[in-house]
């Protein structure tokens, strides 16, 4: 990561509106800063603390062992936790150095608000403070505001514009999943004519593409030196330019909208729309807005996990179909007496199971309960967290506990299903309950307040999958493994397998009958 940035500022035109002799000085000048800035950074703040992955002698940056982490970290992670068990350690990830701490630590830590998801989010992952980053920032807002509106928003889907109506096998992967969670969730949130827009999509996966491997480059640096190095590396201004698309494919639609509501009101009639759009606009007031940073912001919080999480289950359905055949009996039993609304929803206890195990075996986070201390924290053993410190908990070690889930590697869709048996399992079953040893939505003051609506979606989602299509896993991803860079899990490459059946239910005008 650094040899690009340095190879970028060594190019000729580097600094514009400088002779070729003066900008190769001021490349080299540059350059001198960047090292001596990166050799002041990695100053260690933990020497007592065991480091899984240490320099090599002379070696004067981190990138070997931040590209390390970025191929192997659930190795590294599973190495450290079995080396040093209980005991904190330290390892260099793709935002530099990171001090692991034990799971035992959660309940203690938990609600700690000098320990802050949102500073490490913004500050050390997403870089919400640089332009053309704007929507991370605003991802935060999202997750206040989306609760507060969202109710009987969830209806019926199009799935035919996704998959197909053939009665024949048609192959997908996970970019249909992808088009999918975002038709539902656009239509739900930004209305009918906009989640249809194709230039609005366009627009937004151009932008979404582009700053995901801008991030990374980024994040391979100190967070002192991130604001020189986003002005140094070309990508940054089409950034910004594919923002600024973004903004001006928008900006009909809100004109438009805003013509409506103003005819409404002239003849005394409400104001039509119950979207985010309206939300935001109820929120801010009078305020300074940017819609398009706004959507997008939804689009990071609601949609790439929530994708993941729905492509994940149905790998896992279609290797196992004789779980399918399950699914859609409760979906039939269940809705098709209490009706497609949220009561009938939370009683499809296996559905349920099936998602939230699917989810343990493959996380969307290698590194979990990533906090950043804004100041000296110190916990009951005496230990320091100290100030300005990244730390995170190894996720897969939390999700494997043979202790807590036997046979920890095998699927078993029924496992939360049947520890809603239990006496202490009735609340810790469900999918939206947080507890320390599954962190799908997080855990303590920083859980995902929006997992009630991501769960809902999910469910209503495969309820019209396992009516409307049978499943299979598409020849040669039978045994597709699941893909990590650094502290998260990327997107499966998995192809499945659809066709068209005849469903007992029809769930559209069910949905029509809730609104």
């Amino acid at each position: 990561m650094a040899n690009e940035t340095f190879s970028a500022i060594s190019q000729p035109g580097a600094f514009p509106g400088l002779g070729a002799q003066t900008s190769a000085w001021a490349s080299y000048v540059v350059a001198a800063l960047l090292l001596a800035s990166l050799a002041y950074s990695r100053r260690d703040k933990y020497r007592g603390v065991p480091d899984v992955t240490p320099s090599r002698p002379f070696e004067l940056t981190d990138s070997r062992k931040r590209k390390e982490f970025l191929a192997k970290s659930r190795e590294i992670l599973a190495q450290g936790s079995k080396r040093y068990g209980d005991q904190p350690y330290k390892v260099t990830a793709e935002m530099g150095q990171i001090l692991v701490l034990p799971p035992q630590y959660v309940a203690e830590l938990k609600n700690n608000p000098a320990l802050d998801l949102t500073a490490f989010v913004q500050k050390i992952l997403v870089h919400a403070y640089l332009p053309g980053f704007e929507p991370f920032g605003a991802a935060e807002a999202t997750v206040k505001i989306i609760p507060k509106y969202v109710n009987k928003k969830l209806g019926n889907l199009a799935l035919s514009d996704i998959f197909t109506d053939s009665k024949g096998w048609t192959e997908i992967d996970a970019f249909s999943i992808l088009r999918l969670a975002s038709r539902m969730s656009s239509r739900i949130f930004m209305g009918k004519d906009i989640c249809k827009d194709p230039v609005w999509f366009k627009a937004l996966l151009d932008y979404i593409s582009d700053i995901g491997a801008q991030r990374n480059i980024i994040s391979g640096w100190p967070l002192s030196l991130r604001p020189i190095i986003y002005r140094l590396v070309p990508a940054s201004f089409r950034i910004k330019r594919k923002l600024q698309k973004c903004r001006d494919v928008l900006k009909p639609h809100l004109e438009r909208r805003a013509a409506i509501i103003k005819d409404a009101l002239a003849r005394g009639e409400p104001n039509p729309f119950d979207d985010s759009i309206q939300w935001y606009e109820n929120e801010v007031g009078d305020g300074e807005k940017d819609h398009a940073v706004f959507q997008i912001g939804i689009f990071l919080v609601a949609i790439p996990n929530t994708a993941d999480t729905l492509m994940q289950t149905l790998h896992h359905l279609a290797l196992n179909p004789e779980y399918i055949s399950v699914m859609r009996e409760e979906v039939i039993r269940v809705i098709g007496t209490h009706g497609l609304n949220k009561a009938a929803l939370q009683k499809l206890d296996f559905m349920d199971s099936c998602l939230k195990e699917s989810v343990r075996l493959r996380p969307v986070l290698t590194l979990y309960f990533q906090r950043m201390a804004l100041q000296d924290v110190t916990m009951s053993n005496g230990f320091t967290i100290k100030k300005g410190t990244v730390l995170g908990m190894d996720g897969t070690r939390m999700m494997m506990d043979e202790d807590i889930y036997p046979e920890p590697e095998r699927y078993n869709p029924r496992r939360f299903m049947e520890m809603r048996k239990l006496p202490s399992g009735a609340s810790k079953a469900p999918m939206v309950t947080v507890t320390p040893d599954h962190h799908a939505f997080g855990h303590g003051i920083h859980s995902c307040p929006g997992r009630f609506f991501v769960t809902t979606a999910l469910k209503i989602a495969l309820a019209h999958m396992v009516l409307k299509y049978d499943w299979k896993v598409a020849e040669g991803y039978e045994d597709a493994k699941p893909r990590v860079m650094g502290m998260r899990y990327l997107a499966s490459n998995v192809k499945l397998q659809v066709r068209r059946r005849k469903e007992e239910l029809d769930l559209d005008s069910l949905a029509a009958q809730t609104k």
